[in-house]
């Protein structure tokens, strides 16, 4: 009798096993890496030598924004298998990269190439590889001065938010997310994705909601991906299926998008066009396109607006922003002296990174294109970067270890470019008498730190004083022989909400 229940459970264990396999190969197959990868871990878990499991979460790991280094591990066992093929040595190089192990990385693209039969497609691909390993292992040597602020659970999901878009003046935030929101999720398990918008109180974004149904839809895949200096103009994409994509211009009014207005065939071809960016005068549009007649793949052009109002015939931007591989996600600088946009060219340290170039007035053309560096850009695909009008401040969507999950939205912080500061003034005054102070020392405090900001002595004959400071929240100590200590708390606003200007008066009251 035990025997047979052996048997028994021994069989339905199988048909289990079974059934789990085919399942994960099936969520593979449709390309829902997450889905698949739980369980692909659970089969490994009871069959720890098994190739096949191991390299497919190699491939899972590579495909999600989990975390891609923690494919080496897998891809390194995948390797032991005597039947394995030469794909999984390149894709180990792919996950190195993805780990910051370069060296690593190049030694394993290196010995793919000899592993590898002529037709291999991975050829095709396997020296840039090798140059973004290089680039990185150079831009990793000077990193620039930034920090990251992630702008937390009012804006970010626990699934992919990207593509922020500001104003100048950072009053609001108009971004893309791929949530569960009621829109169509596809048979890779994501969402299709819609358009989000969080407005600035107090210096701090609100809670993001999607903007009007007349723009987003359950159906379609939705997407700004442009917007103008003012924040009164967006650029947004659609795709329909089956009609096709396109890229349309709206107004942003009291934070509704309205008036969605399909651009003309001199920006919108048979081809596809991605993103776009408008001058702060709206006299020029730039925007990224695959169509034929360009350096290789996206390429990024221009259109004038001419007198009457309508587009000129779109100009290629040329072999300096242009290279054989993609460029993509334009943006202007408040200034008009900037062009922010993202590259598979130039010296990119994996996929897109971002890269500025400079407007040259004598040529009048954009040029002295540079990648904006390390830690912004990694060797995971970085898109769309935008900047404040003082240049302090930038946003763009990463993959961080804090992140609250999949693409997250981040502020970044250039430290070498000076705040805006708020200029606090007021006096010193005795409540009960009136009469005159001879002498008071106030302390500002930093909040974050516990550490003195500044000790301050206001004018002895008028008692007036002047503090200036920088967004931050702070506590004011004021004290004076025979009164008590007066301590107050205060927030210097930055965003929209900054104030160039604080008038603070203090009433000391004597002490008992």
């Amino acid at each position: 009798m035990k025997n047979t229940l052996l048997i028994v459970f021994t069989l339905l264990t199988t048909l289990g096993v079974a059934q789990d396999r085919k399942e994960a190969f099936s969520l593979f197959e449709l390309g829902n890496y997450e889905a698949a990868l739980e369980e692909l871990i659970e089969l490994q878990e009871e069959d720890s030598d098994n190739f096949i499991y191991a390299y497919m979460i190699g491939v899972c790991y590579l495909n999600t924004n989990i975390d891609k280094s923690l494919a080496v591990d897998y891809f390194k066992q995948a390797l032991k298998n005597p039947k394995g093929n030469e794909n999984t040595t390149y894709l180990l190089g792919r996950a190195y990269h993805f780990a910051y192990q370069f060296d690593d990385a190049i030694r394993s693209f290196r010995k793919f190439k000899e592993l590898a039969k002529s037709t291999n497609p991975n050829l095709l691909t396997l020296e840039k590889q090798i140059e973004y390993c290089d680039n990185a292992k150079e831009l990793l040597k000077f990193p620039v001065n930034v920090s990251f602020e992630n702008l937390g659970k009012n804006v970010n999901s626990v699934y992919s938010d990207y593509y922020p878009f500001i104003p100048s003046d950072e009053s609001f935030l108009i971004f893309n997310s791929c949530r569960d929101d009621e829109s169509t999720q596809m048979p890779n398990g994501r969402y299709l994705s819609n358009i989000y918008m969080s407005g600035v109180e107090s210096g701090e974004f609100g809670t993001a909601k999607l903007i009007n149904s007349t723009i987003n839809s359950k159906e379609d895949i939705e997407e700004v991906v442009g917007l103008n200096s003012t924040g009164d103009r967006a650029i947004i994409y659609k795709e329909i299926y089956p009609k096709g994509s396109a890229i349309y211009e709206c107004n942003i009014i009291e934070k509704r998008v309205e008036s969605l207005k399909k651009l003309p065939k001199t920006i919108n071809s048979k081809y596809i066009e991605i993103a776009a960016s408008l001058s702060t005068d709206g006299s020029r549009m730039y925007f990224a396109s695959d169509r034929p007649g360009g350096y290789g793949g996206v390429d990024l052009y221009m259109c004038q607006r001419l007198p009457n109002g309508t587009w000129s015939q779109a100009q290629n931007l040329g072999p300096t922003i242009n290279t054989i591989e993609d460029e993509d996600f334009p943006n202007i600088s408040p200034d008009g002296k900037a062009l922010y946009f993202s590259s598979k060219g130039h010296t990119s340290m994996g996929g897109y990174d971002i890269f500025k170039a400079t407007w040259n007035h004598s040529k009048r053309k954009f040029g002295a294109v540079r990648n904006i560096g390390y830690p912004i850009n990694t060797p995971e695909d970085n898109m769309n970067f935008r900047v404040s009008a003082s240049g302090r401040y930038g946003y763009i969507s990463a993959l961080r270890k804090e992140g609250i999950g999949d693409l997250d939205i981040y502020r970044v912080t250039f430290k070498e470019i000076e705040p805006e500061y708020t200029v606090i003034t007021g006096r010193i005054k005795a409540a009960e008498n009136g009469e005159k102070l001879d002498h008071a020392l106030i302390s500002v405090i930093d909040e974050e730190t516990g550490d003195v900001y500044g000790d301050y002595i206001p004018n002895l004959e008028t008692m007036r004083y002047v503090i200036i400071l920088p967004p931050g929240k702070f506590e004011i100590f004021v004290e004076s022989d025979g009164y008590e200590e007066i301590y107050q708390n205060i927030e210097v606003l930055d965003k929209s909400s900054f104030q160039s200007h604080i008038e603070l008066d203090f009433r000391l009251v004597i002490s008992k």
